[in-house]
């Protein structure tokens, strides 16, 4: 049997599997194993493979960075950071027509420095948010949709469980990795914001202005919320500098969130408690994903499939643009049926070599899917964020969240095709490491 048509079987079993609720990780590492067993045809070596690849993932300091990330997230939520941020955000801004939904999207980025997961803050920034725009007659479309859409500055602002995830399966510096999406990701909250106050501007009813403050309470706020820079600071400005590697500097990160909550006495013993179990199971998950998508790949790298494909797209002689049109409507559609991480751990081990051989950076191609997979984050019928926002207000409708949505989903259709135009807005930051 050829191993176009081993490739083919596996594939399509892994595809029927998926289809019927098995699990990703799981699934990936056993489709491998059956696939490296049929190419050399010695399951001792197979399994093997399979052994040595787990005891690397699980015993590899590199990969430390994924709990840290997740428990830093998890010590943030009993801070109280989000309500902070977002009474910063609303004094500053709240007065304006449009002001609470700009807050809502100022919020969600600086709640972004301090949580990897789009679902953790999406849901956080419905229970702040959502009660203010409902307060001063904000549209219902209006302030979910830009809720839903804002949690995912999680997956692009550092540190983005998301980005090291790829960065891991593509052998990608993980510190360039979360360095490459910080303009991005400002360039995405500076597009929602203009359009939110021109559609204000335009349609004042559906975003009236909120209440002046003066500047004694602007400033107050504004104090109360600035521990949290100190997250930032430490973690990129560390990074960024070379004073420590993306491991170091997530433990360090973990220190600060720690300390913020025990000065503000909003972390009891018990929440400590809780956040570490929610840190292992959902650190035991990842990293399962993260041993099957690395199995994957070597499965495909000793069929040679990869490199038949590279070759494929290098005699169909298709333009970058050509390229990139293909793979945003491939990913699109992944995104409307599964969630981020599972896409990547599926398709990278196919794709990025692929992308190489188009000459492509794996560098700005990893925030280019990343910023795909946000965009999956808010397409139904999967769409986790929306579901997300939902569950947090189950009285709304969810053909109002994703109508709600619908527009800064095009807006980040444009910002694609602006990092695709400028590059540079990618590169800039991590050319300095």
């Amino acid at each position: 049997m050829g191993s176009e048509a081993i490739v083919s079987i596996v594939l399509g079993g892994s595809v029927v599997l998926l289809l019927l609720g098995a699990p990703v990780g799981p699934l990936l590492a056993f489709s491998s194993v059956v696939g490296i067993y049929l190419l050399i045809g010695n399951v001792q070596a197979a399994t093997s493979l399979f052994l040595i690849t787990g005891f690397d993932v699980a015993s590899s300091v590199s990969y430390v960075v994924i709990p840290m990330f997740i428990f830093m997230g998890a010590l943030a939520s009993y801070t109280g950071i989000v309500q902070d941020l977002y009474d910063a955000a609303y004094k500053a801004v709240g007065r304006i027509a449009g002001g609470l939904a700009v807050a809502t999207c100022l919020a969600a980025v600086a709640f972004g420095t301090v949580t990897g997961s789009s679902i953790s803050a999406a849901s956080a920034m419905t229970k702040v948010a959502l009660p203010e725009m409902r307060k001063y007659g904000y549209h219902m479309r209006l302030s979910t949709g830009i809720i839903a859409i804002s949690g995912t500055f999680a997956m692009m602002i550092p540190p983005s469980l998301i980005m090291v995830f790829y960065g891991i399966v593509a052998q990608q510096s993980i510190g360039k990795l979360l360095i490459a999406g910080i303009i991005p990701g400002l360039v995405t909250a500076l597009v929602y914001c203009i359009l939110i106050l021109i559609r204000a501007f335009f349609n004042p009813g559906m975003a009236p202005p909120g209440p002046r403050f003066p500047f004694r309470d602007v400033l107050a706020s504004s104090i109360k919320a600035s521990p949290f820079s100190l997250v930032l600071i430490v973690l990129i400005g560390g990074i960024l500098l070379g004073l420590w590697t993306p491991t170091e500097g997530s433990a360090a990160g973990v220190i600060v969130v720690a300390l913020i909550g025990i000065l503000k006495r909003n972390i009891s013993f018990r929440q400590f408690f809780d956040a570490s179990v929610d840190t292992v199971t959902t650190s035991a998950t990842v990293l399962v994903l993260v041993m099957g998508s690395v199995l994957f790949g070597k499965f495909l790298a000793l069929s040679g499939v990869t490199v038949g494909l590279s070759r494929m797209i290098v005699s169909a002689e298709l333009s970058s643009l050509q390229l990139f049109m293909v793979l945003i409507i491939f990913y699109i559609i992944l995104g409307m049926f599964l969630e981020g991480i599972s896409i990547l751990a599926l398709t990278v081990p196919i794709v990025l070599p692929i992308t190489t051989a188009a000459g492509w950076d794996p560098i700005w191609f990893g925030v280019m899917l990343v910023k795909l997979i946000e965009i999956g984050a808010v397409t139904p019928p999967v769409g986790l964020n929306l579901f997300a926002v939902k569950s947090v207000a189950p009285d709304v409708n969810t053909s109002d969240i994703i109508i709600g949505a619908l527009p800064f989903w095009l807006c980040d259709i444009g910002v694609l095709f602006l990092l695709f135009y400028l590059p540079e807005l990618v590169t800039f930051l991590p050319s300095f490491m």
